[in-house]
C-alpha cells in the first residue's frame, strides 16, 4: 500500500509536466538570464611591446577595439638606469564615472624614452591602467630588463 502511494502521485504528476512546462515558458521563466559580458585578459586588452635600441626604449602599447588606457596612469620608474626627458602625448578626451573628465589612449599608443645610463640589472617599470565599458582593470606593472649601455 505504501509503494502504491508514490506510484499514484508519480502518474498523476507527469501528465502535468508539459503544462507546467508551457505556462512556465509563457510566464518567461525558463528563458536564460542575458549572458554576463565578455572581457578579454588584461595582457590582450593592451599588448605592451618595447624594444631598446640608438640609446633609447621604445614603448608600445596596442589597445584592443572597445579599450582605453588613461594618460593619468602611465607612469615609468627606473633602477640602475637613467632615463632622460620624456613626454606622453595629449590623450582624447574622455569623460570618465570615476576619474571625471580625462584623457584616454585608443587603438595603439607608443611612448620613445631616452636612456643616458643603464648598467647590469638595469629595469624599467611601466605602470598603466586601462578600461573598457563596465570593467576598470587594476593598475598594472611590467618589469622591463634592460641591456647595459643602453643597446
Amino acid at each position: 500500500m505504501l509503494l502504491r502511494i508514490p506510484a499514484l502521485l508519480l502518474a498523476f504528476a507527469l501528465p502535468l509536466a508539459p503544462a507546467q512546462a508551457g505556462l512556465l515558458e509563457r510566464l518567461g521563466l525558463t528563458k536564460a538570464a542575458p549572458a554576463a559580458p565578455s572581457f578579454l585578459p588584461v595582457e590582450q586588452a593592451f599588448v605592451v611591446r618595447h624594444r631598446q635600441g640608438d640609446g633609447r626604449l621604445t614603448l608600445t602599447v596596442d589597445i584592443a577595439s572597445g579599450y582605453y588606457l588613461y594618460r593619468h596612469s602611465l607612469a615609468l620608474s627606473a633602477e640602475q638606469a637613467e632615463l632622460g626627458d620624456w613626454t606622453l602625448p595629449e590623450g582624447r578626451p574622455h569623460q570618465d564615472e570615476y576619474f571625471g573628465q580625462s584623457q584616454v589612449y585608443h587603438q595603439e599608443l607608443q611612448l620613445q624614452v631616452p636612456l643616458r645610463a643603464t648598467a647590469d640589472g638595469g629595469r624599467v617599470e611601466f605602470r598603466y591602467q586601462g578600461c573598457t565599458t563596465g570593467l576598470c582593470y587594476p593598475p598594472q606593472v611590467l618589469s622591463i630588463h634592460l641591456a647595459p649601455n643602453g643597446d
